[in-house]
């Protein structure tokens, strides 16, 4: 009854704050996890490790540190960042691009990974770009 009671007294606007705060904790991956789906998700083609010799010959696109810089520096508030790397992800265009037009002259244009990958992954993986 004391649930049914508080349940009702709870506005929508409470009740949607914390429904998105259970989503989001469920949803919370380890830093393995994540490490992981960078990895699977990014790597092919932004190096996620140490950049050497044979690796700067086999990149596609900037490294996963390259990326960070620039959006740190475009983004000083973090969640803004996160939410750049989600949106460009999903819908890249070069007038979205932080890296120099030359940057699309060595590798071209991202493609969308729409599909690909959730926004919620996305959001994952931002947060452990911006966070190496």
């Amino acid at each position: 009854m004391f649930i049914n009671i508080y349940y009702k007294d709870l506005s929508m606007r409470n009740l949607l704050l914390i429904s998105a705060i259970l989503s989001s904790s469920l949803w919370a991956m380890s830093p393995a996890e994540v490490e992981s789906l960078a990895e699977k998700k990014c790597n092919k083609c932004h190096l996620i490790g140490k950049l050497t010799k044979d690796s700067f010959k086999e990149i596609k696109a900037p490294p996963a540190w390259g990326i960070a810089k620039k959006v740190k520096l475009a983004y000083p508030d973090r969640l803004k960042g996160i939410e750049y790397i989600v949106n460009y992800a999903i819908d890249p265009s070069a007038d979205k691009m932080l890296f120099p037009k030359e940057t699309i002259k060595r590798f071209g244009h991202m493609p969308s990974q729409k599909g690909k990958v959730t926004k919620e992954e996305l959001r994952e993986i931002a947060k452990y770009i911006l966070d190496k």
